[in-house]
């Protein structure tokens, strides 16, 4: 199928290699052009030989069709091969650069450096030509200037062009005398034409001879006749008169034909002012018919005739094509002689060898150059191969570059993707013949092969292969060397992934040089001026900032070489812009840079224009603003800031991005501002006369009068090379209003006034779409403060705080406040990072001396179970109110002005490890404390922050561990194992405090007062271990479970999940049981002391950061009213010791949440709707977070809790007697006993029914036989049968009981293991309807998955056996 023709991006190499013809006319047709502005008919043509429009289908040399859509065709006047010497090359070649270099409307623009920036969007562009249009003069004025010579067939005459007048007496026979004149001869003996070119007839009628006008269509006819279809008629200069010209715009559009199209063909050769306007006596009509005239020829003659050609020469060299020509030719001239060949090889007018017009070799070059010139490249290069191996084995080494060239050409000229080791291989070899392999250097045929390359390179975006093929030529040449280097750092920056700024600064500084030898000094400041700009320069579209300050020397030389040129023309502005930025390196040699320095300040004391002159922005020093510090109150400790404080247990935040943020100080307070001054040059600097450049905005305009700020002056500053120093500038302002640093201003060295910004952007913004797509920074508050009268300043030192300390135990730190202020301070708070780690006391004045307070209250009378009612809700327990709340630690309202407090911190060793802990101590001159606030609003307050270090070291180690009671299935032992993990250190176990809503904690032994025995089981030596049994039984009845708190979570999270109305109740107070055991003399008071709110606070911490662990997707803030912070049958655990002897060191140990193995899953109760139905959700997003929750929560509870069982069974032997049963023949005494069976309810929300089977060991050997397993009844398991009634069917009530009365008899006495039963368990709901029919979710009709606890029904087997001890009687019995 038909191939579309070439793409309009490579139509530079395709018209330079486009088919001539030779243009012949008679004087009469020179009159007839002269006119027109034209020197002869060739020039009248020239314009309609661009892109002329052809519209065709041709076949290629294999035969197959392609489309040629358009073709450019040249139009010439003469034909001959002359001499190029090195030496006139050179000439040409300077003289066209400096010729092309001329025009300095361009030499200043750098379209694509803008304010030291390389702009992306220039460099991505696919055409470079803008960035300097002296070579695009240059190619296309070297293109268009080259000769035929005899090595290829581009520039010989395929064609020739014999135009006469009709006005002539004899019109053949001028054509026939044009036909024979000497160039024409010349055509066809030494063209690579020959005698087979072709000749094309034109008759022209000129419009102003009306005489001829009669008589134009028979003389056409007799042309026609007598020459053949190979002539035409065309018919110019309508327009007989200049008053006739019509219309001024189509005068305008035809006279921009010819010099537009002599400015684009030759940009750099003068054009000639006409006697007459181009075009003037031409017609609209006249155009179009010239026009069609040239398609018309080369359609039906020019182009069918090198299809002839193309033919005629594939069919006679179509062995040759085939490989065999060089063993044909080679038996030719072996048997009949060599002299044909011999005579074939002829030298040119250079010297060079090249082959005759009529050789194999000759007609191969011409059948693969006229392929190409009809843009048939895939063909051409199979040729061209074929040629060049000739060419190379006769040693014609022009011809062989020349083929080479072509070679190179063509695979770039076809849409097929190359490697470059396809293609630079044959331009490598092409220059090199050229230049080295010829007998004469061919430097203009060098000079052609690399712009040719290199426009093709550019067109595939091969821009990493052009600076290798452009510097293949000699550098000798200083203007062609300059504009190829330019070119070659210009293709640095178009490199795929992102430009090279280091090799485009050091091409472009090469360029300079060479331009600066040629004496183009406009181009060499213009490329000094790119290299200065790049090298300083970054990506806009990326952050790339290795380029900054990269290649230090050629940086400095250049701003040198710059500043000294300005210097030189007194332009001291840009001589002192280029001067300062050879400031602020240390890689220059220190002579050097103080040579620059020396420069720097002589040019300022030249160029100054007084003591009025503005500072100027230096590199030196350079100040970090980023590093740069602002402090409020220099004088006091911590770290100043202003934070927003709320509830629920998140640290205080910054301000940012809030109105009003930003540092604040008080009117009349010291603010330090600290910044670090580094010298980044080799030599010494002083800075004198240092101080701050800042900005006021008065918050009011009654005090005008008054100052609004001081500022300090630091002293003189002396930095010596490469050292950092840190500068203190003071400002105290003296009104109310806000307060920015620009900058800081200095002498430099005493002379040279300077100003140095600190400006930095803000945050960046990502609101709104804008935004998101622009970089928009928010407005930078780092070095801005507000200034108000009411400001607090509150002084706090954090005192005898530990470095390190035993876990559990606690040590006294202390809180100084003293309010420096004018107004008192409300709301004094502290934040915690680790509550658990901190117990702070109420506080006390400086005149209160309670250094040897205790934080533990010993007193006597301690009771063994006590019971107390505390607020069973989540609090914060990270901040704490000391002064100005409702529950401050102190009832006062403030501190007032210049009253100072201390609040007593207990530190107590938590966790072991190393921790970080942080404290705020907050202060506002509100009455409004963050404690009374919402959990969504929040209080900015001026505060200090401690960071302080704590290492606590291992003491005790604590277990506990749980086992079952053999007296009731309700009660469990609870063992509590202390092990004293310290080498040398020796402590006393004082109490033990157990803490519970339902269960009551005794010891299993009974202490006994005063003994020896008592204080040694109390004292726990060095690595040795101590095991405290307890015994918990419930101290609740089942009816005072029914406002339990798990109830309230059911209730609560079931509400929060299913309806529009989130829970609003808190959870109801709780009366816990403490049950103490005290071990020494003394016990601890933990209800009525001050340690009971250390104690909750430790609880709503430890419970918090479980309950965000177990349900993430529930917020902070709802879960106060979700979740209680104790619950009903949970047992938390304290052990309070103190060290014996040395520093008589207390402490105590916690475990919270010990797991009695009672079933309690209550919370999947809470995922199944109400009675009344889930809350209709509008949204599928709501809809989805409910469904994500609910599976959330029970996932997580199905996959981490354990095995539970509800109910369980106990048995006890009441009573045995003899019975004397006679059986069959054989007499048998069986022994009776009777056993009370009690099944027990563990579960607090269901009554369960159960069936109860009591099994015999025979039946259960029955039940077994099937699974072929052996039962070994020997021993406990002698024989024995349960009598009566076996099976129960029986309800049981939450957490109650029921007995059952059951007789066994045992053929022996001794000991028997009568646990053999099984149990089927099923909860009911309180109406006494089954709770589910399956273990497993079912749904709904509301289509919601239903959930139950894990043991809605279940399947009970004993887990341990139950012995019964079966005695003997005796006869008298």
């Amino acid at each position: 199928m038909p191939r579309p023709s070439l793409p309009q991006k490579r139509d530079f190499v395709a018209k330079a290699f486009c088919p001539r013809i030779l243009v012949l006319s008679t004087p009469t047709i020179a009159d007839a052009c002269a006119v027109n502005g034209c020197a002869g008919f060739a020039d009248l043509l020239a314009p309609f030989g661009q892109d002329i429009s052809t519209q065709i289908t041709i076949q290629d040399g294999q035969g197959a069709p392609y489309f040629l859509d358009k073709l450019t065709v040249r139009f010439t006047t003469d034909y001959k091969i002359e001499k190029h010497s090195q030496q006139q090359s050179r000439a040409d070649i300077d003289e066209l650069v400096h010729k092309s270099a001329a025009d300095e409307s361009e030499q200043q623009r750098i379209p694509f450096l803008s304010d030291g920036v390389v702009d992306a969007d220039v460099v991505k562009s696919d055409d470079i030509a803008a960035w300097a249009p002296w070579y695009i003069q240059f190619r296309q004025q070297w293109v268009a200037s080259m000769q035929a010579t005899e090595h290829e067939s581009f520039m010989h005459p395929v064609a020739c062009l014999l135009v006469a007048s009709g006005s002539e007496e004899d019109p053949i026979g001028a054509l026939r005398r044009l036909q024979q004149q000497a160039v024409v001869q010349r055509v066809q003996s030494q063209s690579f034409s020959g005698v087979s070119v072709l000749f094309y007839y034109l008759l022209v009628h000129d419009g102003r001879d009306v005489g001829a006008m009669q008589t134009i269509d028979q003389t056409f006819e007799q042309v026609r006749r007598t020459f053949g279809q190979n002539s035409a008629l065309v018919k110019i200069n309508s327009l007989t008169d200049s008053a006739e010209s019509g219309d001024t715009s189509d005068r305008s559009k035809i006279a921009g034909i010819w010099s537009s199209s002599q400015a684009a063909m030759q940009p750099l050769v003068p054009v000639p002012q006409p006697a007459t306007e181009y075009g003037g006596m031409l017609s609209m009509r006249d155009v179009a018919a010239l026009r069609d005239a040239v398609k018309q020829m080369m359609v039906r003659s020019v182009v069918p005739h090198m299809q002839y050609m193309i033919r005629v020469l594939s069919d006679q060299t179509a062995n040759q094509r085939r490989g065999i020509t060089g063993r044909l030719f080679s038996a030719g001239r072996r048997y009949f002689g060599a002299a044909g060949k011999t005579s074939s090889i002829l030298t040119g007018v250079d010297g060079d060898v090249y082959f005759g017009y009529d050789s194999p070799e000759a007609q191969l070059r011409k059948l693969a150059d006229y392929s190409f010139m009809l843009k048939d490249f895939r063909f051409a290069q199979a040729v061209y191969q074929v040629a060049r191996r000739d060419f190379q084995t006769e040693r014609a080494w022009k011809c062989y570059a020349g083929a080479q060239e072509m070679v190179g050409i063509c695979k770039l000229m076809q849409e097929i993707q190359a490697t470059r080791a396809e293609f630079d291989s044959n331009f490598d070899d092409a220059v090199a013949m050229y230049l080295h392999k010829t007998q004469t250097p061919c430097l203009h045929l060098a000079v052609r092969c690399t712009i040719i390359y290199y426009e093709l390179l550019k067109h595939h975006r091969l821009y990493a292969f052009a600076p290798p093929a452009l510097l293949r030529l000699p550098a000798s040449l200083s203007a062609l060397h300059a504009m190829i280097s330019e070119q070659a750092a210009y293709a640095y920056l178009k490199t795929p992934l992102r430009p090279q700024l280091r090799k485009f600064s050091f091409y472009a500084m090469v360029a300079s040089r060479e331009y600066q030898k040629a004496g183009i000094g406009e181009l060499a400041h213009r490329c000094l001026r790119m290299v200065r700009l790049s090298l300083g320069a970054r990506l806009s579209t990326s952050s790339d900032k290795n380029s900054s300050g990269s290649w230090l020397a050629i940086e400095s030389h250049v701003n040198h070489e710059l500043g000294l040129q300005c210097m030189t023309a007194q332009n001291y502005d840009q001589a002192l812009e280029h001067f300062m930025a050879l400031m602020g390196s240390d890689q220059i040699p220190p002579k050097l840079q103080a040579k620059y320095l020396q420069e720097l300040l002589q040019l300022y004391l030249e160029g100054s224009t007084g003591a009025d002159a503005a500072p100027v922005q230096l590199s030196v020093p350079s100040i970090d603003a980023q590093k740069a510090r602002v402090i409020m109150s220099p004088e006091l400790e911590g770290t100043d800031e202003v934070l927003l404080w709320k509830r629920g247990g998140a640290a205080p935040s910054s301000q940012s991005g809030t109105a009003g943020s930003g540092a604040c100080c008080s009117v009349g307070e010291n603010v330090a501002v600290l910044l670090m001054v580094k010298n980044p040059l080799t030599v010494g600097i002083t800075l004198s006369q240092f101080t701050l450049d800042c900005e006021f905005e008065a918050a009011d305009t009654d005090s005008k009068s008054q100052p609004e700020f001081t500022v300090s002056t630091a002293d003189t500053v002396v930095l010596e090379g490469g050292q950092t120093s840190m500068v203190t500038v003071t400002l105290t302002p003296q009104r109310a209003g806000s307060l920015t640093i620009k900058g800081a201003s200095y002498l430099l060295c005493d002379i040279l006034p300077a100003y140095k910004p600190l400006v930095l952007p803000g945050k960046r913004l990502n609101d709104t779409l804008e935004q998101r797509v622009t970089a928009v920074y928010a407005p930078e508050t780092h070095l801005r403060f507000r200034v108000d009268p009411g400001w607090p300043r509150l002084e706090a030192m954090l005192e005898e705080f530990p470095d390190s300390l035993m876990s559990g135990s606690m040590q006294r730190a202390q809180l100084r406040l003293i309010n420096r202020g004018t107004l008192p301070c409300h709301a004094i708070t502290l934040w915690l990072s680790h509550p658990s780690f901190f117990d702070v006391t109420r506080p006390h004045n400086d005149s209160d001396d309670d250094s040897g307070q205790s934080a533990y209250s010993y007193t006597d009378g301690i009771s063994a179970t006590e019971e107390a009612e505390v607020a069973n809700v989540l609090q914060d327990s990270s901040m704490v109110v000391v002064l100005g709340g409702a529950s401050a630690l102190d009832s006062a309202e403030c501190l007032e002005s210049g009253d100072s407090v201390c609040v007593p911190v207990w530190v107590r060793g938590d966790r072991v490890g190393a921790h970080a802990l942080s404290m705020f101590v907050g202060a506002s001159t509100a009455q409004t404390a963050p404690s009374q606030l919402d959990a969504a609003k929040a209080v900015a307050m001026r505060s200090r922050r401690f960071d302080v270090d704590l290492v606590v070291t291992p003491s005790l180690r604590v277990n506990a561990f749980v086992r079952p009671s053999m007296r009731s299935p309700h009660e469990r032992i609870v063992g509590i194992e202390v092990e004293n993990v310290q080498a040398d250190l020796s402590v006393e176990l004082v109490q033990t405090t157990f803490t519970s809503g339902y269960y009551e904690l005794v010891p299993l032994q009974a202490r006994r007062a005063n003994t020896a025995s008592e204080t040694h089981e109390l004292k726990v030596g060095p690595r040795q271990t101590v095991n405290l049994m307890f015994r918990a039984r419930p101290l609740r009845a089942a009816g005072e479970l029914q406002t339990a708190p798990e109830q309230f979570t059911v209730d609560a999270l079931q509400q929060y999940i299913f309806s529009k109305n989130k829970p609003t109740v808190l959870p109801r107070p709780i009366t816990l049981i403490y049950s103490n055991a005290v071990l020494g003399a003394q016990g601890i008071d933990c209800v009525h002391s001050p340690l009971q709110a250390y104690i909750l606070r430790s609880q709503a911490h430890r419970r918090c950061s479980l309950l965000r662990t177990a349900f993430p997707l529930i917020p902070e803030e709802h879960q106060p009213r979700l979740f209680p912070l104790y619950e009903t049958f949970g047992i938390d655990f304290v052990l309070f010791w103190r060290e014996i002897g040395g520093s008589m060191r207390a402490g105590h140990h916690s475990i919270s949440g010990i797991d009695l193995g009672v079933p309690h899953d209550y919370i999947t109760a809470a995922l199944n709707p109400p009675a009344a139905g889930a809350a209709r959700a509008w949204l599928t997003d709501t809809v989805n977070e409910r469904d994500a929750l609910i599976r959330s929560i029970a996932n997580r509870f199905q996959s981490s809790r354990r095995h539970e069982r509800p109910l369980d069974v106990a048995m006890h032997c009441v009573q045995t007697a003899e019975s004397a049963a006679k059986l069959a023949k054989t007499p048998n005494t069986f022994y009776i006993a009777d056993v009370t069976i009690t099944v027990y309810n563990h579960s607090w929300r269901h009554k369960y029914a159960f069936k109860l089977d009591l099994l015999s060991p025979s039946q259960l050997k029955q039940r077994l036989s099937a699974t072929d397993v052996e039962l070994d009844f020997s021993g406990a398991r002698s024989g024995w049968k349960w009598l009566d009634t076996t099976h129960y069917e029986l309800t049981v009530p939450p957490m109650d009981s029921v007995q059952l009365h059951a007789r066994l008899a045992c053929c022996a006495p001794g000991m028997i293991d009568i646990a053999l039963w099984e149990l089927y368990a099923k909860a009911l709901d309180p109406n006494g309807s089954s709770a589910d029919s399956e273990t497993k979710a079912t749904i709904v009709p509301s289509g919601h998955p239903k959930y139950g606890p894990q043991c809605v029904v279940c399947r009970l087997h004993p887990l341990h056996p139950t012995l019964v001890n079966i005695k003997p009687f005796s006869m008298n019995e």
